[in-house]
């Protein structure tokens, strides 16, 4: 990528995408989730949703080899989940956010939360974990603006670095990280129009709602073993997909009971104020969510237009 390219990318997280999770963390915890990525079934549709969300942090967590004594990085932690349950294993388990309300959250289970975005990682984190997990985040770290003009994959480099840095010397050192993956990766400037240009129900129309929404660009398949090259080897790899689209079509039901039960009250109550301060945003995401389905279309079909690969990764010796 030319200097001037480089130029034009700002390194900062999207506000788009701050703003997604401040309307989430209001509208999602309203419907009764605490928690917004794929659980695990591993093949077992009687699985209930919160067994398979427990079972996906426990198996991370097994990835990443954490156990009691384990100092954890979470980068994208959340409402907490995987912090709660690396505690519980008696680990030591920071976690990093972009989202105020998400720091509020964790500090008032008294975890350790931090109002961070990775990419503004001092050095004072350097050599201080065993292990780096990024479950679910990854998805928000590139925008299609970067895309556009070839800079994604220096925002992936920039997490393997962080990751490497961040790891304690002498520790096998592991990071872990569940994303969505473009199968065929779209043109950046469809994402950055506006869906109203496009067919509805048209992959345009899509994939520009996705970005509306939720901010965010995803990486190819192999984009992330090139970007960790010389740092990173990567270990295991698992498609999560049918996960992600069962997980997600719990959303939608769970919504939708929500809307017809005492539940209404309280989601009407907390999108009072959602739609006084960020309306715009507000409205698309319960359209992508609840009226096109763009969140679960993009984990549908044979292939679907995404997949969600759960990867293990291994700092390279002498790295």
């Amino acid at each position: 990528m030319t200097q001037t390219a480089r130029n034009q990318v700002s390194t900062a997280t999207s506000e788009r995408v701050v703003t997604c999770y401040t309307i989430l963390d209001q509208l999602m915890t309203a419907c009764g989730f605490t928690d917004y990525t794929d659980g695990m079934y591993e093949g077992q549709p009687d699985r209930s949703y919160a067994d398979a969300q427990r079972r996906q942090a426990e198996v991370l967590l097994d990835r990443a080899g954490v156990q009691s004594g384990s100092a954890l990085l979470d980068v994208g932690c959340g409402n907490g989940r995987l912090l709660r349950t690396a505690q519980d294993r008696g680990a030591r388990a920071t976690g990093l956010t972009v989202s105020p309300t998400q720091v509020l959250g964790g500090r008032a289970q008294q975890l350790d939360v931090r109002l961070l975005d990775y990419k503004h990682v001092g050095r004072t984190l350097d050599g201080l974990f065993d292990a780096v997990i990024a479950n679910g985040s990854l998805e928000h770290f590139a925008k299609p603006e970067e895309a556009l003009v070839g800079a994604d994959g220096d925002v992936y480099r920039g997490m393997f670095e962080m990751a490497h840095r961040v790891l304690r010397p002498g520790a096998e050192g592991t990071f872990v990280t569940t994303a969505i993956h473009f199968r065929q990766r779209p043109d950046p400037r469809v994402m950055m129009g506006a869906e109203g240009g496009f067919p509805a129900g048209s992959d345009a129309f899509h994939w520009s709602r996705l970005n509306r929404s939720f901010g965010g660009w995803y990486p190819s398949p192999g984009q992330l073993e090139r970007c960790a090259d010389g740092l990173f080897e990567l270990v295991h790899e698992e498609d999560g997909t049918e996960d992600y689209l069962r997980t997600s079509d719990e959303w939608v039901r769970g919504a939708w009971r929500s809307f017809r039960s005492p539940r209404a009250l309280v989601v009407a109550t907390r999108m009072v104020p959602l739609m006084m301060q960020e309306r715009e945003q507000t409205l698309d995401l319960f359209r992508c969510l609840l009226m096109s389905e763009s969140w679960n279309w993009q984990f549908r079909g044979n292939p679907s237009p995404t997949v969600l690969l759960r990867q293990t990764w291994k700092r390279r010796a002498n790295s």
